[in-house]
């Protein structure tokens, strides 16, 4: 299971996040289909769930969200904007 890096600070405005990495002094804005991904990334739901709900709430091909679901997270990893929910269990 994925999660937002907790050191990273967001805030929602008119339906989209604007986040802010104060460890890296970077600033990050989501539109509302990133905004969603992120408020999904709590550390419950895997990245099939994220997929799914996307699918749903945007009528669209489970196949192709699953391929912009990774791109996203990938961009979000390379930003060091995620963590991995088990490494935070002691």
């Amino acid at each position: 299971m994925l999660q937002r890096n907790k050191s990273v600070l967001w805030r929602e405005l008119a339906g989209e996040a604007v986040l802010l990495d104060p460890e890296a002094g970077c600033s990050y804005n989501l539109n509302k289909t990133g905004t969603l991904i992120w408020k999904l990334l709590d550390g419950q739901h895997s990245v099939q769930d994220i997929t799914a709900t996307l699918s749903s709430t945007y009528a669209a091909a489970y196949e192709q969200v699953a391929k912009d679901v990774e791109q996203v997270l990938a961009d979000m990893r390379e930003n060091n904007l995620l963590s991995d929910a088990l490494s935070s269990i002691p």
